[in-house]
């Protein structure tokens, strides 16, 4: 192998290393934006639960009322305070 040869070669391999270093990077952007985005729907995740056991624990509640219009009342509060500290829910 000829000292030209091995340089052409050394180069080549040189700019696979560098193209290798930029997709390495580029990956570990993504992985960092997906682990955020993970998190955030991880803890989103954990307020619909809590939300959903609220609800679940007022519907308990409200089939314990025997009056009806006490019962409309009971959920309706329970969801103006989930809508208050919320923001979100439309109902």
């Amino acid at each position: 192998m000829t000292v030209d040869k091995i340089i052409e070669e050394n180069e080549e391999l040189q700019k696979q290393y560098a193209k290798a270093i930029n997709t390495i990077t580029i990956l570990e952007r993504k992985l960092e934006k997906l682990q955020k985005e993970n998190q955030r729907l991880a803890e989103e995740n954990k307020k619909l639960r809590k939300l959903n056991n609220i609800l679940y624990r007022a519907m308990e509640i409200a089939l314990q009322i025997h009056n009806a219009e006490a019962q409309y009342r009971h959920l309706s509060l329970v969801l103006q305070k989930i809508k208050e500290e919320t923001g979100e829910f439309k109902g």
